[in-house]
């Protein structure tokens, strides 16, 4: 195994430098300092240490990826996901197995990785073979720590704190002979899937290398709450690889009804979710069930056209 990066650099510039390649976003400062402190620190924080978080580092991450590639489902539906703190980046937890994806998730503006929703659907990928690696954005541990809700940064910061984690992420995974070709989608729920979508425009842009093979989103948020006219798809068509959205027929963020009268681009795949909410939650009238959605949310990416389409 090569040896793995201790830490990541501050990202600015939007740039690729000739001496070293290395990828540079502009600098932003749209996240407090206190958001960043609570991130950066050796420390694990009360309300992670109580969830089993840990010390780690890059290299641990990259060893617990390459331990769980050979452990059937049921060894690690048995050993349970693994959660480390990484000084200057955060908390990040591993479900499931790399076997025919890696993905980077971010989670929405009110809640973390934590939440019922991405603990099942973490779940779920485990089924289709598919190792999900959820981060806590700064802001959300500075809210976890102070036991009060908080409003997200601005975009550019999210941004350039999900550009951290991707890059440290893949720069890891590389180091590792067996995980190396793997591929990597990006995404999330919500805010997160649309952090990504933006974060990939960034990294295409500035010629970054090597990128993520698509994004995909989890209830995107195509127009805020009861504000339809302003959509968030202007940026859509620049991300030039394949993208697929699980979207509940009822979302308000984005109701079926809506969503198809916009012009969305081609390489952009529509799930629909029949009857399922933003958080993919049906009415009991419908025989749906929220696990049953949340299931073919993770078989739809497993099916992910920037993987090959349908096993």
């Amino acid at each position: 195994m090569q040896r793995l990066p201790s830490s990541v650099p501050a990202l600015s510039g939007a740039s690729r430098t000739r001496s070293t390649g290395e990828f540079r976003l502009p600098a932003v400062t749209s996240s407090s300092d206190e958001d960043a402190n609570a991130s950066n620190t050796a420390e694990v924080p009360s309300p992670y240490a109580e969830e089993g978080f840990r010390v780690a580092s890059l290299a641990d991450v990259a060893s617990e990826l390459a331990a769980r590639q050979t452990m059937s489902h049921d060894a690690l539906a048995a050993r349970g996901p693994w959660r480390g703190w990484l000084a200057e980046l955060g908390p990040l937890e591993i479900h499931g197995r790399p076997g025919r994806a890696l993905l980077l998730h971010a989670h929405g503006a009110g809640a973390g990785r934590e939440t019922d929703f991405h603990q099942r659907f973490a779940a779920a990928c485990l089924m289709q073979d598919m190792a999900w690696l959820a981060f806590d954005f700064g802001y959300l541990v500075r809210m976890r720590c102070e036991r009060r809700r908080r409003p997200p940064p601005r975009l550019p910061g999210l941004i350039e704190e999900m550009a951290r984690w991707c890059q440290a992420l893949m720069a890891c995974v590389a180091a590792v002979d067996a995980l190396r070709s793997l591929p990597w989608l990006v995404g999330g729920k919500s805010m997160g899937s649309r952090v990504a979508s933006h974060l990939l425009v960034e990294l295409t842009r500035a010629a970054h290398a090597p990128l993520p093979v698509g994004w995909y989103a989890l209830g995107y948020p195509f127009h805020p709450t009861g504000k339809p006219d302003k959509l968030r798809i202007d940026h859509l068509p620049d991300i030039p690889m394949a993208g697929v959205i699980c979207q509940g027929s009822r979302d308000p963020f984005g109701t079926r009804e809506e969503v198809t009268a916009y012009p969305l681009p081609e390489n952009l795949t529509l799930l629909w979710l029949n009857d399922g909410e933003h958080d993919f939650k049906p009415r009991k009238a419908s025989g749906k069930t929220r696990e049953g959605l949340i299931s073919r949310a993770a078989q739809a990416l497993a099916n992910h056209p920037a993987l090959g389409g349908k096993r």
